[in-house]
């Protein structure tokens, strides 16, 4: 059993003895190509948030490129503060992990290396994504989270948009919510990446697609129906 099934597994067995559990299970294609799966799992238990997200390729491209990324989260809902960040990237012959532990005093050990951070409201795309589920949208709003990425932090500002509304030609089109970036970094300039992120217009909110294009092509994940 590889190190990303050990960890969906773990979160997993956790959700027997959790107040609140939902798993969500994607499909992901690159371009019109089935490319993998993705699991984004959410654990709560006593106002702590155990949360897992993991994308693999299909069989197929794993002969051809191997992708294996996973994000395991432990954050504490009621002060907004992140205890623990594992990170696991694994890109054909690109191979990173994070062990990150977080203290109350602006302290965070980063493969056993310390280094100073401003804890406040720091949040990673796990506990991201289960924020956003409850958050209350507004068309027009901005967002704004400071993220941790593996090593290091950032500030993510995010427009919504309200979509979906049924016209003649898209009778059935279901409404929703459209979050996308409104700022971003050197490399994602460099690479011509474009993020969209899909939740349904219910409460609490459902992610259902994430886009990413790319100068590459484009990656959608799609959430598979119960």
């Amino acid at each position: 059993m590889n190190t990303v099934n050990k960890l969906l597994l773990l979160i997993l067995l956790l959700a027997g003895t959790s107040a609140f559990s939902q798993t969500y299970t994607y499909k992901v294609k690159y371009g019109l190509v089935q490319a993998g799966v993705a699991t984004l799992v959410h654990n709560v238990e006593d106002n702590v948030l155990y949360s897992l997200f993991v994308i693999e390729s299909s069989p197929w491209l794993s002969t051809l490129w191997t992708l294996s990324d996973s994000v395991m989260t432990e954050y504490l809902i009621d002060l907004g503060r992140l205890v623990k960040h594992t990170k696991a990237i694994h890109e054909g012959s690109y191979h990173r992990n994070y062990e990150v532990t977080f203290s109350d005093s602006n302290l965070a050990v980063v493969n056993g290396k310390d280094k100073a951070v401003d804890i406040q409201g720091l949040r990673d795309i796990p506990s991201l994504l289960y924020d956003l589920s409850l958050t209350t949208f507004q068309h027009g709003d901005t967002l704004q989270f400071r993220m941790w990425d593996g090593r290091g932090s950032g500030v993510l500002k995010l427009l919504v948009e309200k979509i979906g509304k049924p016209s003649l030609f898209k009778p059935f089109a279901e409404p929703g919510w459209r979050l996308t970036p409104l700022n971003s970094t050197r490399k994602s300039r460099a690479n011509q990446i474009q993020l969209s992120m899909f939740y349904s217009k219910s409460y609490p909110h459902t992610p259902l697609k994430i886009e990413i294009d790319t100068k590459y092509g484009s990656v959608q994940m799609h959430i598979e129906a119960p």
